[in-house]
């Protein structure tokens, strides 16, 4: 009898622990609908440097002695032609961004793969400044971390924008006249 109840005890043990889920594997359910929080963490930098140098030159000339060929009433003849032409240039550019921040985006399609393609938006509006922030991308379900959340370096295909409008930035922007300055000198 003893024996028996360890057997019973033993099968139901094993039963369960079939059903519960592997400490290791963490397998979510996603469906279209659902939100993942996206932490914003971009970071670029980029230099570039060139130098070039050219020349070039020709020269061209004639001389005739008196007496000779279709130039014999000349007495001395004497024509050359001498140009060159030299430059010189150098250019540098220099370029860092970065941006960080947290948007919550919706699941809108998951693919025959599994992996998740997100779309999120969002406005804020302060004293008649708006900001608006979006990201597009696709998601592997492995990134996605126990909190439901994916860092933005970890989403491919990654479209992250952020515009904004109001009367600050519009004043901050560069008028036409001094757009044609500009390019013109």
């Amino acid at each position: 009898m003893r024996y028996t109840l360890i057997i019973i005890l033993t099968g139901i043990i094993c039963a369960l622990g079939a059903q519960a889920p592997s400490l290791y594997s963490d397998h979510k359910s996603f469906q279209v609908g659902d939100v993942i929080t996206v932490f914003i963490v971009e970071s670029t930098s980029a230099n570039a440097a060139a130098n070039t140098e050219t020349a070039k030159s020709f020269n061209h000339g004639l001389n005739v002695a008196a007496g000779q060929g279709p130039f014999d009433f000349i007495p001395l003849a004497s024509f050359g032609v001498d140009a060159g032409a030299t430059s010189k240039g150098e250019g540098t550019t220099r370029r860092t961004s970065s941006l960080k921040g947290t948007i919550t985006a919706k699941i809108v399609h998951i693919d025959d793969a599994g992996n998740l393609l997100i779309s999120g938006t969002r406005s804020v509006r302060v004293n008649g400044e708006e900001e608006i922030t979006t990201v597009e991308g696709v998601v592997r379900p492995q990134d996605v971390g126990a909190n439901n959340s994916v860092y933005s370096y970890n989403i491919a295909d990654a479209v992250i924008e952020v515009k904004g409008s109001g009367d600050l930035r519009q004043a901050a922007k560069v008028g036409l006249l001094t757009k044609l300055f500009n390019f013109i000198f």
